[in-house]
């Protein structure tokens, strides 16, 4: 039981790290003011594209991970599923940003949580104000091809979630992802691209069947 509950902690802490999202972040810190002083220079969302599946192979703490990325509305709704194993035993889990909420669940297991979508974990790359590269000291490094994508280099170095690391944007989307977080390492690539798909009907539900905490 007790290793079930820590890969959960580790797939939570992997999902939040990684996935930029907009929404409110509770309470009356600095990232909830400085989040609240951007000014939107790209309206529509914080993805250049309006829709894409990305598939994402990678680590966390060493254990592999696999990852799907699927968005719609330039970003405004987004669900990631991600699986992984650990000593014999398995999960899957889904994290869905939708209406400025990020919502945790198991489908097995029926429970999960609801929070407010944070600026702070998740990086809306395409739309930051200059207080929050300060305090985030994110840095753009120069152009770096990926995935035949022109992308951006960043690197980031946050104290205050003791959270140092790099990127590789693609059109406001990570494509490439490595981060150290108060000692848990995080690599993630994609392996796959699909722009502008039509996405179901469906994938952005809220599960009726979820009890959310």
């Amino acid at each position: 039981m007790k290793s079930i509950q820590f890969i959960r902690l580790v797939v939570a802490i992997a999902v939040v790290t990684l996935f930029s999202c907009q929404g409110k972040n509770a309470g009356n810190s600095p990232d909830n003011e400085n989040k609240n002083a951007v000014v939107k220079t790209n309206s529509k969302g914080k993805y250049a594209i309006k829709s894409g599946i990305i598939e994402y192979n990678g680590t966390v703490m060493g254990m592999q991970q696999v990852q799907t990325q699927i968005f719609d509305d330039y970003g405004n709704k987004e669900v990631t599923l991600t699986q992984m194993e650990m000593m014999g035993v398995k999960t899957d889990q889904h994290t869905l940003t939708k209406d400025g909420f990020t919502y945790t669940f198991d489908m097995k297991e029926k429970t999960g949580t609801k929070t407010p979508a944070s600026p702070v974990t998740n990086i809306d790359f395409r739309n930051l104000t200059e207080d929050m590269k300060n305090a985030m000291k994110l840095e753009e490094l120069g152009k770096e091809t990926f995935l035949g994508k022109s992308c951006v280099k960043y690197s980031l170095d946050y104290d205050r979630y003791q959270m140092k690391g790099s990127f590789l944007v693609w059109n406001g989307i990570p494509l490439k992802t490595n981060i150290d977080m108060s000692g848990i390492e995080v690599n993630l690539e994609a392996t796959k691209i699909e722009e502008n798909p039509t996405i179901p009907a469906g994938t952005f539900d809220v599960p009726d069947d979820i009890k959310f905490q």
